[in-house]
């Protein structure tokens, strides 16, 4: 009980403090705690019996290996791949939540998180970007197609809610849990591009340094093709090759960075609380209507 105890304290410790660089650091996290607190995270696995370790390493591997290719793709950070495989390596298995009672059918701890935190950047980001963050935003004239693809999205989430509820019978809560889940989704469709320009600053070529991570769907056709001519490997993510073909590159021209994105490991502390608190969401919200 103490070890269990001690694993949880250890990586709330970790998920609090990469949550504080993210937010007080510009979301640079130094090296030197990133690879320490994955050691500590190692060095905490060895604590479990031989069984669990292999499922801890195993499910460790498999977080690592499907995070660097997110990465690799420009949707990660370094950091963020090392919390992640950090948090799973501390704690592989979803424990019973604290405040429910309800199996959690030995379910990855990493996947209870990774779903919890999702639903809080649906609604933490529209609300940010869209009510506090005061910038003024490129208008590239896909503002009505956003909109409309957003009201799609929302009737056919609404159906789909419809039909689960009357067919397979949820209680309300979990239907009002769903619907709240449901409408901020619709939400950040529809107010992508606004949304994504708040994040984002426009930088010279020359300027980009390494691991930030470009904006793509904020450049046209023709710029996507001009500096795919300079480096065929472009993409969203700025690598050392890419800033080598970029450093003394003379042109006008400006790459969309994101340079105020959101912090991602306060979605992830979050997720963890969350979890800790009630288990796996989806297993909470699925409970059928009571007798």
């Amino acid at each position: 009980m103490f070890l269990e105890l001690l694993r949880i304290a250890i990586l709330l410790a970790i998920a609090l403090v990469y949550a504080l660089f993210d937010l007080l650091n510009k979301r640079e996290v130094p090296d030197i705690f990133v690879y320490a607190s994955f050691l500590v995270g190692l060095a905490l696995a060895f604590t479990y019996p031989a069984n669990t370790l292999i499922i801890d390493l195993l499910i460790a591997v498999i977080i690592a290996s499907f995070g660097y290719v997110i990465y690799r793709a420009g949707y990660w950070g370094a950091g963020d791949l090392f919390e992640i495989t950090t948090i799973s390596l501390i704690l592989p298995i979803q424990p019973k939540p604290w405040l429910v009672s309800l199996n959690q059918l030995g379910l990855p701890f990493v996947i209870s998180f990774f779903i919890s935190s999702g639903i809080a950047a649906i609604w933490i980001v529209p609300i940010y970007y869209l009510a506090f963050k005061k910038k003024q935003v490129k208008k590239t004239g896909n503002e009505r197609i956003y909109r409309t693809l957003g009201i799609i999205l929302l009737a056919l989430y609404l159906v789909l809610l419809l039909f689960i509820y009357f067919v397979f019978g949820i209680s309300i809560v979990s239907f009002a849990i769903i619907a709240a889940i449901g409408i901020p989704s619709a939400v950040v469709l529809a107010y992508e591009e606004e949304i994504t320009g708040k994040m984002i600053d426009y930088v010279h070529p020359s300027k980009i340094q390494q691991g930030d991570i470009i904006a793509i769907n904020m450049m046209s056709r023709e710029e996507l093709a001009y500096f795919r001519r300079i480096y065929p490997n472009f993409s969203r993510l700025a690598t050392k090759g890419m800033i080598q073909n970029f450093k003394r590159l003379k042109t006008r021209k400006k790459l969309p960075v994101y340079a105020h994105a959101v912090p991602f490991a306060v979605f992830v502390l979050i997720g963890v609380v969350i979890s800790l608190l009630f288990g796996n969401i989806v297993l909470f919200l699925l409970q059928p209507l009571p007798k």
